[in-house]
């Protein structure tokens, strides 16, 4: 018999490597913490009060603010700052290599393993909902799981590459203030590095150490290991991944990552201190 959720008639997380009710529970906890935390950041944006206006945006009108200040000129000039300047970070590249290429490496790694994770998530949906595939056969999600699983490892060493130069950088390099040498950095730094590190592992227990190549049913799983699923390794890394790298994301130094690219973007390409 599969395991898994059903909604509606239709089965997915049927094929999670832990147990789709902490999944679930953890990653709805971990998006409304996202979401609070997003708003408390445009909240405090927005307390201040703008030349002629009555009263302070607040976190609504901040973000109305945001969004037509980077689009007033059009799609198209918005485009090329948001490529130029929050992808790919030209900014960072004029002033310094090594440190764009610290930037590049986490912003990607991190950013790629989102998009991979959210693919994922809509094939686990697609399948049954749209496809119709009956329960027990998601052959949609296992099959892009198999596709994933390079990129899944490319995003995954560029985000542990950007992590060592990160490390490497705030040691024995002179560039980095000493403004920025805080125990922020680190929390950020450790707890990426935990992240990194249970996933590798993970990865090799679940698929070279158990000799499973590819995503199968949970029940599957169940008879060929025992007790796979209560491998508590694999289940800490899903879990304190969604809290890390969601819940916490807006309260976190790794904010930054995201705050001056969009600071840029609404200075429609204008010079800003990158705040490591």
């Amino acid at each position: 018999m599969t395991e898994g959720l059903e909604i509606f008639g239709k089965t997915v997380f049927d094929t999670l490597f832990v147990d789709y009710r902490i999944m679930v529970v953890t990653a709805i906890i971990s998006i409304v913490i996202f979401l609070i935390g997003m708003y408390l950041q445009l909240d405090k944006w927005g307390r201040g009060t703008l030349e002629g206006a009555t009263k302070p945006l607040g976190a609504w009108g901040t973000f109305k603010l945001i969004v037509h200040r980077i689009f007033e000129k059009g799609i198209g000039p918005a485009l090329g700052v948001i490529i130029l300047d929050g992808l790919f970070q030209r900014r960072t590249w004029r002033r310094r290599k090594t440190e764009w290429l610290m930037h590049i490496l986490i912003f990607w790694g991190w950013f790629g393993l989102f998009i991979l994770t959210v693919t994922a998530a809509a094939a686990e949906f697609y399948g049954p909902f749209i496809l119709n595939e009956q329960p027990g056969q998601p052959e949609l999600f296992i099959t892009t799981f198999q596709v994933l699983k390079i990129p899944n490892l490319i995003f995954a060493s560029m985000l542990t590459i950007g992590i060592i130069v990160a490390v490497v950088r705030r040691i024995f390099f002179a560039d980095v203030p000493p403004a920025r040498f805080t125990s922020v950095d680190w929390i950020s730094i450790a707890g990426i590095s935990i992240v990194i590190i249970t996933g590798f592992l993970a990865y090799y227990l679940r698929i070279d150490y158990y000799g499973i190549t590819g995503r199968m049913l949970v029940d599957q799983y169940e008879a060929a290991v025992p007790a796979f699923f209560n491998n508590p390794t694999v289940l800490f890394h899903e879990v304190f991944t969604l809290l890390f790298c969601v819940a916490y994301l807006p309260f976190s130094k790794l904010f930054h990552m995201f705050v001056t690219p969009l600071v840029i973007m609404i200075n429609k390409g204008g010079y800003v201190e990158v705040n490591e």
